[in-house]
């Protein structure tokens, strides 16, 4: 088992290479998880959506129910 070890190793630029990469590797995945494009963010403005549609179609039938109520007192009203 020793000649396993013996036979690798470790250099300073390995050592420094890995930390860097685990440090990076960290970083990345704090942004995913917590930074300005986060799924947090995403799973947000997903559930906004929704709700803006909602409020969209709502809206819309609103907008024709009183589009229909104008266009029948616009009828009653005496042509000049």
């Amino acid at each position: 088992m020793k000649e396993l070890f013996n036979d690798f190793k470790f250099t300073p630029k390995i050592v420094i290479s890995i930390i860097f990469t685990i440090f990076f590797a960290n970083y990345i995945a704090s942004l995913l998880f917590s930074g300005k494009n986060s799924l947090d963010t995403y799973g947000d403005l997903i559930s906004n959506k929704v709700q803006l549609e909602e409020e969209i179609k709502r809206l819309q039938s609103e907008n024709a129910s009183l589009q229909k109520d104008y266009f029948e007192l616009k009828n009653l009203e005496p042509e000049q």
